[in-house]
């Protein structure tokens, strides 16, 4: 039984750590130029694939990204779009939000949204932005 225990402590003290060190991220895009959508996009899923919880939330201009059939612009050199990435970091797990005005301002509604992407809400992004484990990347 002694032996059990002193495993369950030992396999603590490695869990609990790591689940305080846990790196966040949120990027707020507003920019509706497509260089800097895009590297927006390529810092976001840099930053997953080094196990970083990545939240986006796009506004502005930046929300017709979250739009099904939008038009893309494919970037040198590996010719991806802002879009692709945006794919990418959603089946990543990241978590993609368009702000709140953005559909009822540009006649669109929620079924117009790319698979992946939800409305954002207020209070959930003002408790990630208050978090002081959680980085903001704005552009």
């Amino acid at each position: 039984m002694k032996k059990i225990i002193t495993k369950i402590l030992l396999a603590s003290l490695i869990v609990i750590p790591a689940l305080a060190d846990e790196k966040k991220l949120l990027v707020v895009l507003t920019s509706e130029d497509s260089l800097t959508q895009f590297m927006s996009l390529v810092l976001a899923n840099e930053a997953q694939s080094k196990d970083a919880n990545v939240s986006m939330l796009l506004c502005g201009k930046a929300g017709d990204l979250a739009i099904k059939g939008g038009k893309e612009v494919l970037m040198k050199p590996n010719d991806k779009s802002p879009q692709m990435l945006l794919d990418k970091l959603i089946k990543g797990g990241g978590n993609v939000e368009v702000c709140p005005p953005y559909l009822p301002n540009n006649q669109k509604t929620k079924e117009d949204l790319t698979d992946g992407i939800k409305v954002a809400s207020p209070s959930l992004v003002a408790d990630s932005i208050l978090d002081k484990d959680t980085k903001i990347l704005s552009y």
